[in-house]
């Protein structure tokens, strides 16, 4: 038999297909092929299936998918299915190494290395193409994938990428410059934060004589690490840009970097081979061996109010805590563009005199549908890197990762500012566990399961909504028109993305009278598009939280969903259980789970006596989405139910 997992999911009997083409069924057999020759609990399948959401029937269900597993197996061959057995409140794949073609995979990448300790490279290059020949695509590619087979297929994934980095120092050492340039600059494409790939671009064009390109990669990367990471390129890739401009000869030409190339530097690869990496901690800033990071987005240059929030924040990241108690975590939560980034940021460039050994930041992209959130697994790296530990040397497994990373900031005074993020999973691994460490989650729901002190971010009051403008187009202008740009920020809805929107368009155009935009602004047809500017728009802001919300399936979802639309058409200042139960016609237990989940992703705020309300810029995005989504009868049905 053959069983295939590094790519579409398969299993061939002397060379014909057995299909496995339920869903659930491939989830389980991925499950049992990652953890083949292991025992794999069925409470372990159940999350893997269902993830947090298991029906009752979810553990006879997984007995049922076994069972058609092993006739599928059975119907192909008898034999076939004893492979399948029942073990320890479990079930267990029995699979020979060369049935497999990930144990193929580690077998054929042991011989590429074997051979790079012996410096046959030849021997080496081979291996590394059979290696990488049995990969058909993305690992379990066509399989629908729970928590755990998602942390494998990451770690599979760079698996493979190593990999493909060590064949191209064997390609690169033997004078292969171009045809691996050409592989290269597909890889970078893809994977932007391998700093690796890109070192290996740098080489690979200067090897071709084209030195330009070699330092134009180098401020790619740094382009890319900056904006997605928060991060400069890591010292080896610093090193080897600095050796790029001295011309050092030791670049020149074919051959593997040796440890004793510029200036003593470690090895990454296996035998000693590939890029130049540290040997020891990078020391800035002292004498203590310990790298001090300080690599934060520039504070925002317009910020007001919040004096309750940094009141609080400030009680945390400085007030006194008994010894033991761990890091000091902080998570900001509130509505698309309230401020929270802008908040944390605030804080932290104020930081230096607690936080003394650096800053670490990075954006966890949470908010944003349709982008993938960043994984732990590359944010950690990106905070490896950033303290000092060589590239190569970074653990491939989340929980290694985040084990060296709290390690390093044992006994340290470091803030780490996770901004955007998703969920719990992703922050978990990223926080800090020193006494004298802190961090700054910021979120558009509050990840409940951290044990963080939460300060919700809301709207600005009018004095300080007023106090933005000023800032933004100027005091005389708005001392000229006081009632005006009370108007303004009144329209506004003293959101602070819209008065930033608003700001930046009247500064932008200073023969603009703050009354005339005023009355464009008024106009609820008008005003959505009025609040946007290159590169800002309250529109998306909201339609990005709604995003977020029908990201998942699900009964309550869908309800939240169309609710929040039909909301939007209501136009009510508030609404309770009830009158939302009329309006989607369900029952008050799915109306109400309904409102929770709205409340949750911020496009509904509680108010008094189980009521809530919607900010009136996100019912005017809520109503645009019912244009296009519902049909003129639905919304005109929904109306009738819900009406006073």
């Amino acid at each position: 038999m053959r069983f295939h997992l590094l790519g579409p999911l398969g299993v061939q009997l002397k060379g014909m297909p057995v299909r496995v083409s339920a869903h659930k069924q491939r989830t389980v057999l991925a499950m049992l092929l990652a953890h083949a020759g292991r025992t794999v609990p069925i409470q372990s399948l159940v999350a893997e299936v269902w993830d947090e959401r298991p029906p009752r029937s979810a553990v006879p269900n997984v007995h049922t998918y076994v069972m058609r597993l092993r006739h599928l197996l059975s119907a192909a061959d008898p034999r076939a299915g004893r492979r399948l057995v029942t073990s320890d409140g479990g079930y267990l794949l029995q699979v020979d190494p060369p049935e497999l073609d990930l144990f193929l995979f580690e077998e054929l990448l042991t011989l590429a290395r074997k051979a790079l300790v012996r410096k046959d490279l030849r021997a080496a290059e081979d291996a590394y193409e059979r290696a990488l020949g049995i990969w058909r695509g993305t690992a379990a590619q066509d399989v629908p994938l729970g928590p755990v087979l998602r942390d494998v297929v990451a770690q599979l994934t760079d698996r493979y990428l190593s990999t493909v980095e060590e064949h191209l120092d064997v390609r690169l050492a033997l004078g292969s410059h171009r045809a691996a340039l050409d592989r290269l600059r597909e890889l970078t494409r893809r994977y932007p934060l391998r700093e690796r790939l890109h070192a290996q671009s740098m080489v690979a064009l200067y090897r071709c004589g084209d030195v330009t390109g070699a330092l134009e990669a180098f401020a790619t990367a740094r382009r890319v690490l900056a904006h997605e990471l928060g991060l400069d390129p890591g010292a080896e890739m610093r090193r080897l840009h600095r050796a790029i401009l001295d011309g050092d000869p030791v670049l020149d030409g074919t051959g593997l970097l040796t440890g004793t190339d510029l200036g003593n530097t470690g090895m990454l690869t296996p035998g000693g081979t590939g890029m130049l990496a540290d040997t020891g901690g990078v020391t800035l800033d002292g004498g203590d061996g310990y790298r001090r990071a300080r690599r934060l987005p520039p504070e925002p240059s317009a910020f007001v109010g919040r004096r309750s929030e940094l009141a609080r924040a400030n009680d945390v990241l400085y007030g006194a805590a008994p010894p033991g108690s761990g890091a000091r975590v902080i998570a900001l939560h509130g509505a698309g563009g309230v401020g929270t980034s802008a908040l944390a940021l605030h804080l932290a460039h104020r930081a230096t005199g607690r936080y003394t050994d650096g800053r670490l930041y990075v954006d966890l992209r949470g908010s944003s549908p349709g982008v993938p959130p960043l994984r732990p697994a590359d944010a950690l790296g990106g905070f490896l890197r950033a303290l000092g530990v060589p590239g190569r040397e970074v653990p491939a497994t989340t929980a290694e990762a985040a084990a060296a990373y709290r390690s390093l900031l044992a006994g340290r005074r470091v803030l780490v500012i996770l901004d955007n993020a998703a969920d719990a999973a992703q922050v978990t691994p990223l926080l800090p566990a020193s006494d004298g460490c802190a961090a700054l989650i910021t979120s558009r729901t509050l990840p409940a399961t951290v044990d963080a002190v939460p300060i919700a971010v809301g709207m600005l009051d009018e004095t300080d909504a007023v106090r933005l403008l000023r800032l933004l187009v100027g005091e005389s202008r708005v001392a000229a028109e006081p009632e005006a740009a009370a108007d303004v920020a009144r329209w506004c809805g003293y959101h602070p993305l819209a008065l930033h929107i608003a700001g930046t368009r009247l500064a932008s155009r200073p023969n603009w009278s703050l009354r005339r935009f005023g009355e464009r602004l008024r106009d609820r047809r008008r005003r959505l598009d009025v609040l946007q500017a290159p590169g800002l728009s309250i529109r998306s802001c909201f339609q990005a939280s709604y995003g977020l919300l029908t990201d998942r399936a699900g009964t309550v979802r869908t309800a939240a969903a169309r609710a929040c639309r039909l909301l939007g058409v209501l136009d009510l200042p508030e609404v309770g259980i009830g009158r939302t139960a009329a309006l989607l016609d369900v029952d008050p237990h799915l109306a109400e789970a309904a409102l929770d989940e709205l409340t949750e992703f911020r496009l509904l705020e509680p108010a008094a006596g189980a009521r809530f309300r919607m900010h009136d810029l996100v019912r005017l995005v809520a109503a645009e989405l019912s244009v296009a989504h519902d049909t003129p009868e639905e919304r005109a049905r929904a109306l009738r139910r819900a009406r006073p």
